[in-house]
């Protein structure tokens, strides 16, 4: 995962880094301390996601937004101390995926980092992916196992999607939770549980006796690859 960070106080920048490095540590982050170099990295980088400050010493944070929008679709998560209604709906307005205020809390960019980047692999159509005889059809509400066509809900598709890409393997209830709600909360086990259940419903010849979708206990879930 390539982050492009545009902003140009340095000691945020060492924050953001030291907490990617040790929480993801097969990012990279770029920085750019001014507008312009920002947008030039855009096009040099090809970033997966972009942490952008409005108050940069060259230009507008608005204006470096509105130049990336000509040319790119890459998620922008605008990171600053301006809080304001009116900023945080120019903001979005403009074409920015998401709006923090500093100081920020590292999990919660974390976590919002994460589901824009989820968010970006399933919008984009990559349904490819494939577990045994499941795949996707034209997008995630339509699973096929065989030639059977099973119609899920978005939220269902997304935890398909997540479990099928990782399939064999676990994915955690932090993971589920993040990729639905941008967070993990007290309450996300037994929401997914509903989901899964669901979902169980639909992809097993008996519910109640799951051969496909697993119980990793206390852990997450698993996906079995099907004959």
């Amino acid at each position: 995962m390539k982050l492009l960070l545009i902003e140009d106080d340095a000691e945020i920048v060492d924050v953001i880094s030291t907490i990617f490095q040790i929480s993801c540590p097969n990012s990279r982050v770029i920085s750019a301390s001014s507008g312009r170099k920002g947008i030039e990295s855009v096009e040099s980088v090809n970033p997966d996601i972009i942490l952008l400050d409005l108050g940069l010493p060259d230009m507008n944070g608005f204006d470096v937004l509105k130049q990336i929008r000509n040319f790119s679709d890459v998620p922008i998560i605008i990171l600053t101390v301006r809080g304001d209604e009116s900023d945080v709906v120019r903001g979005l307005t403009l074409g920015a995926n998401d709006y923090i205020t500093k100081p920020f809390r590292q999990m919660e960019l974390l976590a919002r980092v994460r589901r824009l980047l989820t968010k970006k692999q399933i919008n984009g159509e990559d349904l490819s992916v494939t577990c045994g005889k499941m795949h996707f059809g034209s997008s995630i509400r339509e699973l096929w196992i065989g030639d059977t066509l099973i119609n899920l809900t978005v939220s269902e598709g997304r935890i398909m999607y997540m479990l099928m890409k990782n399939h064999d393997k676990t994915v955690s209830y932090e993971e589920l939770s993040e990729l639905l709600w941008g967070d993990y909360y007290p309450e996300a086990r037994s929401n997914l549980k509903t989901h899964i259940l669901r979902l169980r419903n639909k992809i097993e010849e008996n519910a109640s006796n799951p051969k496909l979708l697993i119980n990793s206990p206390n852990r997450g879930y698993i996906l079995k690859t099907t004959d």
